[in-house]
């Protein structure tokens, strides 16, 4: 995408979505912050990056909403779009929209991990994961929710029989976002699809980018996208085959969760005790 470049990479989507369609695409998801791309994170000045997100941050339905549903409703299939910087009330949200072939908004996910430099920039984090049932049962990340093994973990003990997300663009260390996705789909057993972005300035210099690819337990790295503007498609009974029910396999997870969930009570409480004594002492 071209950076706050709206009309030229909708009419990249329309194109990109129409040829999807053509090869039996049923489900379309388009990169992080659609149609403008996430560079704020790009950036190390923070009074420009606070006034992008003040800018970008609308109401859902908004401008960018009814630019998804008319991408979805021409193309005629399902969009999974976002996150977008949601404006509710006076917090915002980086949100994620699920979108019919109809237009209608099956699904809404606001991001729960949101990272330092997000919290500056006064983006407060969600409640919960939610999942869409389209074909199968799909969970929905963002960004920064895949550092969460947690957030993985209850996604496919609620019988997720894949996990959806996308990934910012990242200036540096891009390989990382598959060791994650691989390190969660080994722990879960299930696949991930992560559409990732790459963006340009307008002098055309690659700014950031993130990678683009499917994981399963069987092959980790499944397909990868390799080019620019390339598509990866997938069968949706390759990447949710085998999938044995969570709450068999993972029986005692509510004992261990409980368990650690005490640890981290009792760590807080003594490292609180630490901090007032040491302030004590001074």
């Amino acid at each position: 995408m071209k950076e706050m470049s709206r009309k030229h990479n909708i009419e990249k989507a329309k194109k990109l979505i129409k040829t999807s369609k053509e090869r039996g695409a049923k489900l379309v998801v388009l990169p992080s912050l659609f149609p403008v791309g996430n560079s704020f994170e790009l950036y190390n000045n923070e009074k420009k990056m606070r006034s992008m997100v003040k800018n970008l941050a609308e109401k859902i339905p908004g401008s960018s909403t009814d630019i998804l549903v008319k991408l979805a409703m021409e193309g005629e299939v399902h969009l999974i779009a976002g996150p977008l910087l949601e404006q509710a009330g006076p917090k915002i949200f980086l949100t994620t929209l699920v979108i019919s072939p109809d237009g209608e908004i099956i699904g809404k996910y606001r991001k729960i991990v949101v990272s330092e430099k997000d919290i500056r920039l006064g983006i407060s984090g969600g409640k919960e994961p939610i999942y869409v049932v389209l074909d199968n049962k799909y969970g929905i990340i963002s960004e920064d929710d895949l550092m969460s093994p947690e957030i993985s973990r209850i996604l496919s003990l609620g019988g997720s029989q894949a996990v959806i997300g996308t990934m910012r663009a990242l200036n540096k260390k891009q390989e990382i976002v598959k060791h994650l996705a691989i390190s969660r789909t080994i722990e879960n057993g299930i696949s991930y699809l992560v559409t990732g972005e790459m963006i340009e300035n307008e002098d055309g210099e690659i700014i950031g980018s993130s990678p683009t690819f499917i994981t399963t337990p069987e092959s980790l790295i499944y397909k990868e996208a390799e080019e620019e503007d390339s598509m990866i498609l997938v069968e949706s009974s390759i990447i949710t085959q085998n999938k044995e029910n969570a709450f068999s396999r993972l029986s005692n997870m509510e004992t261990i969760i409980n368990g650690l969930c005490k640890s981290i009570k009792k760590n807080r409480i003594l490292n609180e005790k630490a901090i007032t004594s040491k302030t004590s002492e001074s």
